[in-house]
């Protein structure tokens, strides 16, 4: 017994090889494919998994390293005769999303140009990104002649819209009388220039990172749990053994290992070929349609490697931890003993249920990180938890078949009393799953909920109305009013001389203009409050004068006058331009602005807001970006789960066909042993799933949860429960009838 039990574990690399090579042969034959099968899925996500947070840590970088090439070195007023070239932005917008438009004149000839740019645009000419080609062909000539397109390493990613353009107007900046827009070169380190572009994810990378470890983590922690512990029966029976012939811990731990190691090379090797092969393209992400430079992948396959190493060194070591467990010795007889459920579970669900409730109350950054790592413990401890409070109910059930002589009743009780882990398998993919839809759900409606309304209003207001704004207008006002057109072109300028101090503003416009904004008493020759000079207001009038989003301040008098008469153009803030041509007439009034204004800046009404709830609401698409990996591993978890818990049930029911052969005996069984528990713990899934969107919605401080959503998820889980049931119990009725005894 001495030599069995120690010469395995002698160290030689000889017996290791051995022992290793009994593992590999005993999990070989179709007893073990479902648990091979199980191993290799779960290596190919875990490895993507992994992956994905190394990936967009390396794309993250190169994307800072390049913004951080182009950033401008601002010279200060002292070094003006330093400085080699002169570099303003300003915003501009296109069908819903931001633009930064980047005005540039070298001063030097030997300047180098911005990164991205082969060349110093020429007076009057512009680069812009190729998404903003895409995005409207229009955009070709609307900063002026199209010189060429922006490179690779002068974009922060392939989304990015942006324009260079060298302004035509050869006092341009002189008129600009920006003392900041003196630079020296580029490749600032010190002063980082988040442009304000669509479909780029601003949040920082450890925002990014905790957002992959809810949404890609946590199921992907789901389906390794149901991997390692899948069609488990035969290798406990097997460690039984060899710690009944005396096998050291070290020798029953390489056996795990040996019978684990090819399912997860294989898996590993499926995974880094994916890896390459979407490294060696430009992937484009499907729901926020981001794309992924091949360049950024590339740099980060050296990392390749050691992602391989430690995926594979974690997951064989959570095989070997699962299965490791030395049974109680009651006999000299090698027996399976179940796993129990961790008694730990319910006090870390607990905790971290307060965490999450505590991370809603307090907001802020520490608030946030306190419910995203609450919600991620508590959906972690849920299924341990649910597998705790199943042995209360196998008793319960095994108790009541007893006393009503429900045969299969008593049996189902028992199984799930000695066996509660088997629910815990089953169900975790289930219950992390449905708290991840309802929190992705309630995310959502915080953030699109806004923007639909900001849609609205925007949609609402149509283009009758058109603000633009502009530096030193007193030299360029008469050129695009001309442009634009004199009798729907409204002037606006501070009103001085207010009583209380208050900031005010006139209005001046021709008649025919002013008549737009409501029925006109008279005309007014001179400035006169709102209220005399119109009998009634039409909607766009109303917008005007009773409100100051357009105009920054409340309308104080209008005039329909020149606007020297008023006070001239010298304090002359913007203009009003009456649209009748719908969105063309929008495009040549925007034409028109950066044609003859100085860095114009053209608002419609609503058009802020919804920029910026737009911005708000494309986040989310990350979030579905992200969740594409996870629900991939909820699916294999659950399939996997279902299909081992499938095949121990129907080959540990073999001995009942002693007595009972009848299907509905054994589907019975299954019935209280799987369709029943699996409901109770959706239940109270969907209760924790519930808890956890309210403290996101008071988190947030809005947003709504679907009922009707959550009723759908409880509804998929008992669903998913009866048709395991049902399956289980019809198979396991023919195995029963084809079952003979075999040293059982």
């Amino acid at each position: 017994m001495t030599r069995t039990a120690t010469a395995p574990g002698a160290g030689g690399p000889g017996r290791l090889r051995l022992t290793l090579a009994i593992g590999r042969r005993a999990g070989r034959g179709r007893a073990g494919t479902m648990h091979r099968a199980s191993l290799f899925c779960a290596a190919v996500i875990a490895l993507l998994t992994a992956w994905t947070v190394v990936g967009s840590a390396v794309v993250h970088e190169a994307r800072d390293q390049r913004m951080t090439a182009r950033n401008p070195v601002p010279v200060g007023a002292a070094g003006h005769a330093s400085a080699v070239a002169r570099w303003w932005e300003r915003p501009d917008s296109i069908a819903g999303r931001a633009v930064s438009v980047i005005h540039v004149r070298p001063l030097r000839q030997d300047a180098a140009p911005p990164p991205g740019l082969p060349r110093w645009p020429e007076p009057g000419e512009a680069y812009l990104s190729p998404a903003l080609l895409a995005a409207d062909p229009a955009m070709a000539s609307r900063y002026g002649r199209l010189a060429g397109t922006v490179a690779h390493e002068g974009l922060a990613d392939g989304a990015e819209l942006i324009a260079y353009l060298n302004p035509p107007r050869e006092s341009f900046f002189a008129e600009v009388s920006e003392e900041n827009s003196y630079i020296g070169g580029f490749g600032n380190p010190d002063r980082v220039f988040f442009f304000v572009t669509s479909h780029q994810f601003d949040r920082g990378l450890a925002e990014l990172h905790i957002l992959l470890l809810l949404m890609a983590g946590l199921p992907c922690g789901a389906l390794v749990l149901v991997a390692v512990r899948s069609q488990s029966e035969s290798r406990d029976r097997r460690l039984s053994m060899l710690d009944a012939l005396g096998a050291p811990t070290g020798v029953r731990a390489l056996v795990l290992a040996g019978e684990a190691a090819l399912p997860l090379l294989a898996g590993l090797g499926i995974g880094a070929g994916l890896i390459a092969g979407i490294s060696l393209t430009s992937p484009t992400l499907p729901f926020t349609g981001y794309p992924v430079w091949s360049e950024d992948l590339r740099s980060g396959l050296p990392l390749l490697p050691f992602a391989l190493f430690g995926v594979f060194a974690l997951l064989l070591l959570v095989v070997v931890a699962a299965g490791i467990r030395r049974p109680r010795r009651t006999g000299t007889r090698p027996g399976r003993v179940p796993p129990t459920p961790a008694r730990w579970a319910p006090v870390v669900f607990g905790a971290g249920l307060a965490v999450a409730a505590w991370g809603s109350n307090a907001r802020g950054v520490e608030g946030r990180s306190g419910f995203v790592i609450g919600a991620a413990v508590t959906l972690i401890a849920l299924p341990h938890t649910a597998a705790r409070l199943s042995r209360l109910l196998g008793r319960r059930l095994a108790d009541r078949g007893a006393a009503k002589g429900d045969a299969g009743r008593l049996i189902a009780g028992r199984w799930l009393a000695s066996r509660p882990a088997t629910l815990a398998r089953l169900s975790a993919a289930l219950l992390v799953g449905l708290g991840m839809i309802t929190i992705g759900q309630v995310l959502t409606t915080q953030f699109t909920g806004p923007a639909e309304q900001a849609r609205q209003r925007f949609e609402q207001s149509g283009a009758s109305l058109v603000q633009v704004r502009a530096r030193n207008i007193p030299a360029t006002a008469e050129g695009f009013v001309a442009a634009a057109g004199a009798s729907r072109t409204l002037r606006y300028s501070p009103q001085t001389g207010a009583d209380d101090g208050t900031p005010r503003v006139g209005l001046t416009g021709r008649c025919e203009g002013l008549a737009e904004l409501g029925r006109l008493r008279a005309c007014p020759p001179g400035p006169v409050p709102p209220e005399e000079a119109f009998e009634s207001l039409t909607p766009l009038g109303r917008q005007i004068l009773l409100g100051d989003e357009m105009v920054s301040a409340p309308v104080a008098t209008v005039c329909g006058c020149a606007a020297s008469a008023a006070g001239g153009d010298l304090a002359l803030h913007g203009f009003l331009v009456l649209n009748r041509d719908g969105e063309a007439g929008v495009s040549a009034i925007e034409q028109a602005a950066y044609a003859h204004l100085i860095g114009p800046m053209t608002y419609r009404p609503g058009q802020s807001w919804m920029l910026g709830t737009a911005a708000q609401a494309a986040q989310v698409r990350w979030l579905l970006d992200v969740a594409l990996l996870g629900l991939l591993a909820l699916a294999l978890a659950g399939t996997l789960g279902a299909a081992g818990i499938f095949l121990e049930q129907a080959r540990a029911l073999g001995p009942l066909a002693a007595f009972r052969t009848d299907r509905r005996f054994y589907s019975g069984i299954a019935f209280w042993n799987l369709a029943l528990p699996l409901g109770a713990v959706g239940v109270a899934g969907a209760l924790v799933a519930g808890l956890l969107g309210r403290l996101l919605i008071n988190l947030g401080k809005g947003g709504s949860m679907s009922l009707p959503l959550l009723a759908l998820g409880l509804g998929v889980v008992a669903a998913s429960g009866t048709a395991v049931a049902l399956v289980c119990g019809r198979v396991a009725a023919g195995q029963a009838a084809a079952w003979r005894p075999r040293a059982d």
